[in-house]
């Protein structure tokens, strides 16, 4: 991920760890100072197993209130989505309090302008929302995050460079067929919400 601190040294919370994967990849590329947290129990056990430094925690605004370190990157994959909607700027502001002055949140939902944006909705039961780019700029916000920008709109990170000009040319085709329907059948965007149709969006907001 190129938006990782370049300083290995700086203070790294992943929010809903899972089984630890991030912060085993974030060690194995030789960053020092990782926390995890996760309500899982299952999830805290393995991440241990491998000797990773975690905690089990009820929820993000509990573990805010009982902590006064700072973290100078907090990643969140796929966690925001499962928060219920009027907790939701809530737990987003105990995040924005846990941050270093300089620090920064990266947050990664499902994408609900994609074309598998229906699925991801109803296929996990414990999807509680799905955001559009132009909803979840605004729950940013209104938690207190001034700047945010959106990382690898088109998903172009990670595609090997002989496939990334014919995927680019199928992003293309698909923007196109996409706002053309748009026009014949007079369906609109609010604005000024980005279009971004990649199955997930990315957003690195402080």
């Amino acid at each position: 991920m190129k938006v990782l601190p370049i300083n290995k040294d700086k203070n790294i919370l992943d929010i809903g760890c899972g089984f630890g994967q991030t912060l085993k990849a974030l060690r194995d590329k030789g960053y020092t100072n990782l926390k995890g947290i996760d309500i899982n129990d299952e999830s805290i056990a393995q991440c241990k197993k491998i000797n990773l430094d975690v905690t089990k925690v009820e929820d993000i605004i509990s573990y805010s209130n009982s902590t006064d370190k700072k973290y100078d990157f907090i990643i969140m994959s796929h966690v925001l989505e499962h928060i219920e909607k009027e907790k939701m700027i809530d737990n987003l502001r105990a995040i924005k309090s846990l941050l270093s002055e300089k620090g920064k949140y990266c947050v990664m939902v499902p994408n609900a302008q994609s074309n598998t944006g229906s699925y991801w909705r109803f296929e996990d039961f414990t999807h509680h929302y799905l955001f559009t780019s132009g909803s979840l700029q605004y729950v940013l916000r209104a938690a207190g995050f001034t700047k945010i920008d959106f990382i690898d709109p088109d998903g172009l990170d990670g595609v090997s460079s002989l496939k990334k000009p014919v995927v680019k040319i199928l992003l293309k085709i698909y923007k196109f067929r996409k706002n053309f329907w748009n026009k014949i059948t007079a369906s609109s965007y609010h604005r000024p919400s980005p279009q971004i149709f990649t199955f997930e969006l990315k957003a690195l907001a402080s």
